[in-house]
């Protein structure tokens, strides 16, 4: 993002500091390294008052049920430092909010049955000859 922010990668058909938003979709440690970039190498290619937000992941369960409380997700106000818990109804949240320590613990709490449900339908294409 900084090489092509910086002009380092050619031409840019879309300017990098005409950017409103930035939209960080991929793992905790990605998305926390976007927020911290963006306060620091990216800082001067982006416009002040654009909106940063990351897509955290949440089981799907209860995907936008809010009742089993799997996805409960810590938030931090930035600004006056206030914690607030929110739940996965909106999975789009504002990146300097996400508390990405509790995000990975969080995701990582499905950790052994996505391990076992990947064992699972291995052996069973495995059986059926599609593996």
């Amino acid at each position: 993002m900084r090489k092509y922010a910086s002009g380092a990668l050619g031409d840019q058909p879309i300017p990098f500091n005409d950017a409103d938003r930035v939209i960080a979709i991929g793992s905790d440690g990605m998305m926390n390294a976007v927020r911290l970039a963006r306060h620091s190498v990216l800082k001067p290619y982006l416009k002040p008052e654009h909106l940063a937000l990351g897509s955290t992941n949440s089981p799907m369960q209860c995907m936008m049920k809010q009742t089993c409380a799997q996805c409960l997700q810590l938030h931090k106000d930035p600004v006056t430092g206030k914690e607030t818990v929110v739940f996965c109804f909106n999975q789009d949240q504002e990146l300097d909010q996400v508390d990405f320590a509790c995000l990975r613990q969080r995701l990582r709490q499905n950790g052994v049955q996505e391990k076992i449900a990947a064992l699972w339908l291995d052996r069973s294409l495995r059986r059926v000859g599609v593996r």
